[in-house]
């Protein structure tokens, strides 16, 4: 946890508040920065409970090849392009998401064919987003405006331990997801 808050902090993310159940953060999730420092972290572990996950694979798709052949234990959930049009609807306010969520998944398709087990998509709407990474749990609660999900691109968020009790239910959480998922 100490090392993803040090990358955090190089790339200009700092908390704002923290004891030691909870340390939170005014802003930087889903950033560019915020990915970075995730990647930059990780060395057992990286769980991401995403929708379409663009950022991930935008710049990082080399760093993230290069974890999964290092057998990280990786897993990366999409919400389904075949969820139910209200719940795409829903999952934010663009006009393109649809589309957009369409295209990343089929590059994942394309640059990681031989590694598909890692990745798997759901079809209802999240109420939280949740990442794991080594021995840190990272969250933030789904937000609604005008019947849509907030965009959270440098929203707030929270990260905390995962032998914690809320850290654990997070963890089994994302479990429960990722079993009930489909392979993309």
């Amino acid at each position: 946890m100490k090392t993803l808050i040090s990358n955090l902090a190089k790339e200009g993310i700092y908390p704002s508040t923290s004891n030691e159940d909870e340390i939170k953060f005014n802003e930087g999730y889903e950033s560019y920065e915020f990915y970075k420092a995730l990647l930059d972290s990780v060395k057992e572990r990286l769980y991401v409970f995403g929708r379409k996950n663009r950022k991930l694979f935008t710049k990082n798709n080399t760093k993230i090849k290069k974890l999964i052949d290092a057998g990280i234990d990786f897993k990366c959930l999409f919400l389904s392009e075949k969820s139910d049009e209200r719940i795409l609807n829903m999952a934010q306010e663009n006009d393109n998401f649809k589309k957009d969520l369409t295209k990343v998944i089929e590059g994942v398709k394309q640059r990681y064919k031989d590694n598909l087990e890692h990745f798997r998509k759901y079809d209802f709407q999240q109420i939280k987003r949740i990442m794991i990474v080594d021995d840190a749990v990272i969250f933030v609660p789904v937000e609604f405006e005008n019947s849509k999900v907030k965009h959270f691109t440098k929203s707030s968020f929270s990260i905390i331990p995962l032998e914690s009790k809320k850290g654990m239910d997070l963890e089994l959480e994302f479990k429960k997801v990722w079993d009930s998922s489909k392979e993309i």
